[in-house]
């Protein structure tokens, strides 16, 4: 734990246009945490100390209480220019939340029920609570759940938020309350529904609902890179440890499904989650979209791909997200023409991208799933750009080998993308072969590389082995086993090495 709360500070520091999740990375895994309120000395930190007083203000909506301390290790700024009594920071923390919960009130969403019923302390009285603690750069806030009306819905809770974002990455106080207060009581309306979709669902809408409530404030362009940097992993399966912002990132894909379908898609899949609440969220998706929008998962997660294409120096008006301009762009995996990889592994909700270069008069390409694999929901996505837009696209949709020409002779590359879109299943994979030219079997007839019996491909090789091996505890039965595989795939990969050498 303080590696990793040493790791985000020098983060923050060194690289002050990124953020760090919100959440601390222990607290964000899969459903809403539980707390005993920052009060209560038996209370994990951030908490007060039992030297600090410890105030509290109602907001003017009067459906909030900020709680505070003026002196000690939690206190805030003790400017208060409008001689009200009340510090500034307090006062701006209460109006603030009252704006956000009306905002949230306006497109539809259920706001969490009052505290009244929860035992063992409940900040007063029914108000829903929030606590300004120090979070130390560790994280800057936190939704804390106190209970449900129902077996595992309609819940509440109450909210820690950083003090005074003192060595924070924000431009403002302003922008910081706004920015925490839009996330994290998203997450308490999210648990007036369902607070156990798991991690993606909720920080993905949590960061697409800060995005909404304000566009300027920032922060699925800070996170958009956490995504775009990993569109191979599962957008389906919720990520662990230092993979926790992969979940932040993939709020451009609830952003997508906001600009594509509606902001009643997004709501929708709350309202499903009360429905189902068994099921998991790419399903209860996947039947809203089917229901309300002649679409699917698998649909909508392939032109999902086709918008990511067009970001950051590569956005132009009516190619994808209003504001693309400002996201991360992807970096596509280069290759030189022609290219013939044997063993494209690709995961569910992932898509897999390359890039060749353009200036041909056509450049082709083929996916080929591997003998035995189904082909359903996949996608063959060629996407012909300069330097400045996207210039054409062309998409072939599975079952079967997939083939796709593109004309690029204007272009400065292509990119080739491999979508997965299915909301479930293991891995997949196929040759996928890119050449100059409009052949329709862009890899020339060349047979694929075979696979010896008792070789298999695998993402990483023999390296990947080998650092398992060190990170896992060792045993006299895997020794054995390792010692004999060892060699045999040592073969298989110099077999495998010699067959591509002969490839013209």
């Amino acid at each position: 734990m303080r590696l990793t709360a040493l790791l985000l500070l020098l983060g923050a520091a060194c690289t002050p246009d990124v953020r760090p999740p919100h959440e601390e990375p222990s607290s964000g895994q899969g459903a809403l945490l539980a707390g005993v309120r920052p009060t209560e000395p038996s209370a994990p930190p951030p908490r007060f100390e039992s030297s600090e007083q410890v105030e509290s203000m109602v907001s003017p909506g009067g459906r909030f209480r900020v709680h505070f301390t003026r002196s000690g290790p939690n206190a805030v700024a003790a400017a208060d220019v409008d001689a009200s009594g009340i510090p500034d920071a307090v006062e701006l923390v209460a109006v603030t939340y009252d704006r956000v919960a009306s905002f949230y009130a306006g497109l539809g969403y259920r706001l969490p029920p009052d505290d009244a019923w929860v035992q063992g302390g409940n900040g007063g009285d029914e108000r829903f609570d929030v606590y300004l603690v120090d979070f130390a750069g560790r994280a800057d806030g936190a939704f804390r759940l106190d209970g449900c009306l129902d077996a595992s819905t309609r819940c509440t809770g109450h909210m820690l938020q950083e003090n005074d974002f003192a060595g924070y990455s924000y431009r403002s106080y302003d922008e910081a309350v706004a920015t925490l207060a839009s996330h994290e009581f998203f997450h308490a309306v999210q648990a007036a529904y369902n607070p156990g979709l798991g991690i993606v669902a909720s920080e993905g809408t949590a960061v697409w609902a800060t995005e909404r409530f304000d566009p300027s404030l920032g922060d699925l362009e800070h996170f958009s890179s956490s995504y775009m940097d990993r569109p191979d992993r599962s957008l389906v399966l919720d990520p662990e440890g230092p993979a926790l912002a992969f979940s932040y990132g993939s709020s451009l894909f609830f952003q997508f499904l906001g600009e594509r379908f509606g902001d009643r898609i997004l709501l929708s899949l709350w309202e499903e989650s009360l429905v189902s609440p068994a099921v998991r969220w790419p399903v209860m998706l996947d039947t809203r979209l089917r229901r309300d929008h002649a679409a699917d998962f698998d649909a909508a997660f392939a032109e999902f791909a086709r918008w990511n294409v067009a970001t950051g120096s590569k956005a132009q008006p009516g190619q994808g997200y209003a504001r693309g301009a400002g996201y991360a762009e992807l970096s596509p995996d280069a290759k030189s023409l022609p290219v013939d990889e044997p063993s494209v592994r690709v995961a569910a909700a992932s898509t897999r991208y390359f890039e060749v270069a353009g200036g041909a008069q056509e450049v082709s390409a083929s996916f080929q799933p591997a003998e035995g694999e189904e082909g359903a929901a996949l996608h063959l996505l060629m996407v012909a750009m300069s330097d400045k837009a996207v210039l054409r696209v062309a998409r072939v949709d599975g079952p079967g080998t997939l083939v796709a020409q593109v004309s690029a002779a204007d272009a400065t590359r292509v990119v080739v993308a491999v979508v997965d879109g299915r909301h479930e299943g293991t891995g997949r994979y196929g040759r996928l072969c890119i050449a100059s030219g409009s052949s329709i079997q862009p890899c020339g007839g060349i047979e694929p590389v075979p696979e010896e019996e008792g070789c298999q491909s695998a993402p990483g090789g023999l390296s990947w082995l080998l650092l398992m091996l060190v990170l896992l505890p060792a045993s006299r039965l895997r020794a054995r086993r390792v010692e004999a595989w060892l060699p045999r795939q040592a073969h298989c990969t110099r077999k495998r090495s010699e067959a591509l050498a002969k490839l013209p």
